[in-house]
């Protein structure tokens, strides 16, 4: 019985910013994100230009974190991390994301690779993913 109670308050609280737009994308596949600007507008009360860009930021705050998290697995530390990430275009491949023509997964490992290439100066260039994806 509480369980139910505290399901109904959960569903009856409107859920705003970033908890919204996870719950939008909760069981989404890639053909789904373009449709989810509309949601985003409608739960912001804005533009579809501005709804859009509020997605793409979603996925660049998520893409960084993964970046962060799997930099910080192969010992990369945060100085050379925030460094290199100069040099690649993580709000470009956001977006890409948020148009649903790349999977945000495929978008870090690319990302990942893309470091990993400036960290060996052009060693990994011959790598299979940076070259189908680059």
């Amino acid at each position: 019985m509480f369980s139910r109670k505290m399901e109904n308050k959960t569903s009856d609280r409107k859920l705003r910013g970033r908890s919204a737009i996870e719950a939008a994308h909760a069981g989404m596949s890639g053909q789904d994100e373009t449709r989810l600007d509309a949601t985003i507008s409608m739960l912001y009360g804005v533009g579809s230009d501005e709804a859009a860009e509020i997605h793409t930021n979603y996925h660049v705050e998520r893409i960084f974190l993964a970046l962060e998290k799997r930099a910080r697995e192969n010992g990369m530390k945060r100085e050379a991390l925030a460094e290199r990430m100069q040099y690649l275009d993580i709000v470009g491949v956001a977006s890409h994301v948020a148009k649903g023509k790349l999977a945000e997964a495929a978008a870090v490992d690319v990302l990942f690779r893309g470091l990993s290439t400036i960290e060996s100066r052009g060693k990994a260039a011959d790598d299979r993913y940076s070259n189908f994806y680059g």
